[in-house]
């Protein structure tokens, strides 16, 4: 196919709003609790009411994906992500925008494992880790210009505009992907090989048994959950953290995001290649660790000295972006060879669901722990407890990830 890397663009593209979208409520947090007068606890059922009703759409989506033609369904899908996301800016108090995030959420956490399964079938499995590598660069690219860029708009306007800025955004998208994205029905065709060989037409409850009785993905689930409730227990406070305990304000917290999505932009395509060289496992082996020590020294900042300069900080929370997505590249990698081409939408369908489960239960975690100080600057306490929490649970990927086998195409 001549134009797939274009395709593979404009995939990053349609992945780069979705995570736009949920990475917008982390900068605007200390605004929002001042502007809703919420607490850390509601807080946190704001970023987990998104994660929860795509946690269901993943379910929904593992019995149904693979039976649509993939362009059909992603543009089906990416349509009414933009329209809900768009309406989270008429959201007029808490309990209204709580309701469109979670229709966002809805639609929003499909997009992700629609990506991943057609950028999976457009590429063998010797060039899949540079084009995860490619998508990955999308977490980058809304860091570096999503974040500021939304933050910004929020500042100079109010908060509606980061959510109708990705809404026309969104629909540009659309356009373009409704013209390019060709017509992808492989994995049917082998479907109905299969059914025709077998003389039984599975239904869609036995499709979705065929995946949960699979050792390999529930294995490769399970590496999924772990990363993300890691990596989720830390995101959402960065904001009000590097605020009120290190002294940023809300205009610095986008060098953050800015730097950090910056550096990220050329590791990912980079550690994407070395994943196609060396092996998903040597390199998740190697970028893991590394990964603990991102986290430890982010969550441990307020403890080390009590006047930070700014450039420590943000090496630090560089650092922590490089690694603590890094560390997500092999393990895409690994599990789109961790099904077949058949059930790959299916699978990732389900592994966006566990994944967003993950980040809602994260979020809820964390904001059990998390903490205000009774003080005048309420700072934020406990944050060094979610950072040691976090990488006693991410351990255990370590020895998940071998377990995972590859399954040829």
């Amino acid at each position: 196919m001549k134009n797939k890397f274009f395709i593979l663009f404009l995939l990053a593209a349609a992945n780069f709003t979705h995570i736009m979208d949920v990475m917008i409520i982390m900068p605007l947090s200390d605004r929002l609790m001042k502007l809703f007068e919420i607490m850390p606890q509601e807080y946190a059922l704001l970023v987990s009411v998104y994660s929860s009703c795509a946690f269901v759409a993943g379910l929904l989506g593992a019995i149904y994906l693979d039976k649509f033609d993939r362009r059909t369904v992603f543009l089906f899908v990416y349509a009414f992500f933009g329209a809900a996301t768009f309406a989270c800016s008429f959201a007029t108090n808490f309990y209204f925008f709580l309701i469109f995030r979670g229709i966002a959420g809805f639609f929003g956490g499909i997009i992700g494992a629609l990506v991943l399964a057609i950028a999976s079938d457009l590429f063998v499995a010797k060039e899949r880790g540079k084009a995860i590598g490619i998508i990955m660069m999308a977490f980058s690219f809304a860091s570096v210009i999503g974040i500021p860029t939304g933050l910004y708009l929020a500042i100079q306007f109010n908060w509606h505009a980061p959510f109708q800025f990705l809404g026309v955004l969104s629909f540009i998208i659309w356009l373009i992907s409704f013209k390019y994205i060709p017509s992808l029905r492989s994995h049917i065709d082998a479907k109905n090989k299969d059914d025709k060989g077998s003389g039984h037409k599975e239904t869609r409850k036995e499709a979705l048994l065929q995946l949960l009785n699979s050792k390999n993905a529930r294995l490769a689930l399970l590496l999924t959950f772990t990363l993300v409730l890691g990596q989720f227990m830390i995101i959402p406070f960065i904001t009000p953290y590097m605020i009120r305990n290190i002294g940023f304000s809300e205009s610095q917290i986008t060098l953050i995001y800015f730097i950090g999505g910056g550096f990220t932009i050329f590791t990912s395509p980079l550690l994407g290649r070395y994943v196609d060289r060396f092996g998903a496992r040597k390199m998740f082996n190697i970028i893991l660790p590394i990964s603990f020590i991102a986290v430890a020294l982010l969550t441990h900042l307020h403890l080390i000295s009590n006047s930070i300069p700014i450039w420590v900080a943000l090496s630090v929370t560089t650092f922590f972006f490089v690694f603590g997505s890094g560390r997500m590249i092999p393990a895409q990698t690994q599990l789109t060879m961790a099904i077949s081409t058949k059930r790959r939408a299916s699978f990732m369908s389900l592994n966006s669901s566990v994944q967003q489960l993950g980040s809602a239960l994260a979020s809820i975690i964390g904001g059990f722990i998390v903490m205000e100080a009774n003080t005048p600057t309420k700072e934020i306490i406990h944050y060094n407890w979610v950072g040691l929490l976090a990488i006693c649970i991410t351990l255990t990927a370590l020895f998940i990830f071998p377990l995972i086998k590859s399954v040829k195409d």
